[in-house]
């Protein structure tokens, strides 16, 4: 009687796995955002995350302490695209005309300071 060793049969399952992904992802166009047609369109608190490259979480924050405009609909925040695209350069000019650092270099500098290494 001759017995399979199991994890010869996973690691084989594994194996073709992988080269499918690899297959897939070699394939597959580069993922960008979609550039908006509509400026009115509304986005998520995620997809306004990957515009401003930031943690849902902060951009939360942003909602609450630094008045990015938002609506709350049930248990979630919905922001048209141009009202965050004004909001951030406003943001970033209030920053320029006090004489300070751009919003961006300030945003990059507490990435560098909190960051884990």
């Amino acid at each position: 009687m001759q017995t399979n060793n199991p994890f010869e049969l996973i690691l084989n399952k594994l194996e073709q796995i992988q080269t499918t992904v690899d297959i897939i992802s070699v394939n597959s166009p580069a993922q960008n955002l979609p550039t908006p047609t509509d400026p009115d369109r509304i986005i998520d608190l995620p997809e306004a995350a990957k515009i401003l490259c930031k943690p849902v979480g902060t951009v939360r924050g942003y909602i609450h302490s630094r008045k990015l405009p938002a609506r709350l609909v049930g248990k979630s925040y919905l922001i048209k695209y141009q009202e965050l695209i004004t909001w951030f350069e406003n943001y970033q000019a209030a920053y320029e005309t006090e004489g300070k650092k751009s919003a961006t270099s300030l945003m990059m500098e507490n990435r560098k300071r909190y960051r884990k290494d």
